[in-house]
């Protein structure tokens, strides 16, 4: 198997974090949506400690470049869908009686001016907020989280939903975005709401009364038996904000700035993204609010309790290194 940079680096990242092969495939899936075998991760490691070196060993002759008619072929399915993969690339190819190896498409992709980018986003964290983030992970590492309701809002996208995605040099897409609130819990998920424009503390106040107090009400009928997280957005901490949850009863669970990587939905949206990437790919903003509610009928209990288990991985790596970012 032919591994990229990327996922070269990725992988010797987490094994000299001491983890194992079937965790470093886990989290490859989970936060970088890439799915690769145990033995392809077991057999680049050993080459890299016998070379030494990441780079792939020099082969003999000049790499095989591929027709114009082909090339023509490769542009305008790129042009058409630009999230289509190399594999996809090869079979469609394929069917057409064409049979090109993967390593020959994507140097030839390349060639055409397609470049493969990933998210600009870095995590950044003061020196303040990783002390805050260590109490925090020390506080809770023995929590069970039984009683919390994690939230959080996301963007989703007609262009692109995944993190990375091919694109031509020099141009860029124009978003069409719709906005989606949720949270999940050990008892299950709540209503999920789709808004599209700038959220504010009075339209924040609006949707959680619409999903947040109903599923409280529901699932936490003692007053004091939930917590309820949300990030520390001036919105969500605003006057307006606390004033509405002193009226209707919601037990703000204060956590630490930062620390997106605490916050079990986060992984959530990644799946809600990938599942309207590959499943649903809406051609119009109908379709893609249908997406996005077909896919959270399907959040279920054990889902939600899948991913805030999560945390039992999270807390002591975040302890690990004092604070700082966990990479999850």
């Amino acid at each position: 198997m032919v591994f990229s940079s990327y996922v070269k680096q990725r992988i010797l990242s987490l094994h000299w974090r001491g983890h194992k092969t079937s965790e470093i495939v886990e989290y490859l899936v989970l936060e970088d949506l890439i799915r690769i075998s145990k033995q392809g991760v077991r057999q680049f490691i050993k080459r890299f400690r016998r070379y030494n070196s990441i780079a792939r060993k020099p082969g003999s002759g000049l790499p095989p470049k591929l027709s114009p008619a082909v090339q023509n072929i490769i542009e305008l399915t790129m042009r058409n869908d630009d999230e289509t993969t190399a594999t996809q690339l090869q079979a469609m190819l394929a069917s057409q009686n064409i049979y090109v190896s993967l390593a020959t498409i994507v140097r030839n992709r390349i060639a055409l001016g397609w470049t493969y980018r990933g998210s600009a986003y870095c995590q950044l964290i003061r020196q303040q907020n990783k002390t805050k983030r260590l109490d925090w992970a020390r506080t809770y590492l023995h929590d069970t989280f039984d009683d919390v309701i994690w939230t959080d809002e996301t963007t989703v996208q007609l262009e692109t939903h995944k993190r990375y995605c091919y694109r031509k040099i020099g141009e860029r897409p124009l978003p069409k975005p719709v906005h989606v609130w949720a949270g999940i819990s050990k008892k299950g998920p709540t209503a999920v709401c789709i808004f599209e424009g700038i959220m504010d503390a009075s339209l924040y106040c609006e949707i959680l009364e619409k999903t947040l107090v109903p599923f409280i009400r529901e699932k936490f009928p003692n007053p004091t038996s939930h917590r309820f997280m949300q990030d520390n957005d001036p919105k969500h901490t605003s006057r307006a904000a606390q004033a509405f949850f002193a009226r209707s009863g919601v037990n703000w669970w204060r956590t630490p700035p930062a620390s997106p990587d605490m916050n079990p939905i986060e992984n959530l949206w990644h799946e809600l993204k990938e599942f309207m990437r590959r499943e649903v790919k809406p051609h119009n903003k109908q379709e893609l609010v249908d997406g996005i509610n077909r896919f959270w009928t399907n959040v279920d209990e054990h889902k939600c309790y899948r991913y805030i288990n999560h945390l039992e991985k999270v807390l002591p790596k975040a302890i690990e290194v004092l604070g700082e970012p966990t990479g999850y």
